[in-house]
């Protein structure tokens, strides 16, 4: 797994808050097909799989280094 700082999950928790909002829009507004309705929310099952991911690792308690 790749070791990211706290600013850069923080970011990224960001961008996947956005990503997801934009999708939910997509589904709520939008006239679209079956076959992109089940393509946005297996996207959006991903991503908030990954959003949680993130979030947990901003919560779990970082050990200092002296």
């Amino acid at each position: 797994m790749i070791n990211l700082s706290p600013k850069t999950i923080r970011f990224m928790v960001e961008a996947l808050e956005f990503r997801i909002a934009a999708y939910q829009n997509q589904l709520d507004t939008e006239a679209i097909s079956d076959d992109e309705i089940s393509d946005l929310t297996n996207d959006l099952l991903f991503l908030e799989s990954l959003l949680q991911e993130f979030q947990q690792t901003l919560d779990t308690p970082i050990a200092k280094v002296y």
